[in-house]
């Protein structure tokens, strides 16, 4: 299989690199905040630094790990932002969370969510 000059060095070109820093988030936690580290399939560095804020603006703030239970089978959950409302703490007027689990329940067509959101 032949490839294209160009294509080929590009292919073997280092990784570019996107740095995303908020100066309160390390005045708020100096060392103790933490650092991440992703290779992605973007192509572009500007796609890059526009995700690494979008990262920064999804963990940039505490956030809490918790299960929810709701009506029917949503495995179809998974990985998606989804709102909930509920009559427990910080979901009266509905808060926007991250799916990262589901164990439906199909003797009761439920669903255990297991959610991240924003404390701040």
């Amino acid at each position: 299989m032949s490839v294209e000059a160009d294509f080929g060095a590009w292919l073997k070109s280092a990784s570019l690199i996107a740095v995303a820093s908020s100066d309160a988030l390390a005045a708020a936690w100096g060392d103790l905040a933490a650092k991440a580290e992703l290779v992605s399939a973007l192509a572009e560095k500007a796609d890059a630094e526009t995700e690494a804020n979008r990262q920064l603006t999804l963990f940039g703030a505490p956030m809490v790990l918790e299960v929810l239970q709701v009506d029917g089978l949503r495995i179809d959950l998974i990985g998606k932002p989804v709102t909930l409302r509920a009559s427990r703490t910080g979901y009266a007027n509905g808060a926007n969370v991250f799916v990262i689990g589901a164990r439906e329940v199909e003797q009761v067509e439920r669903t255990n969510l297991t959610v991240l959101r924003k404390l701040a």
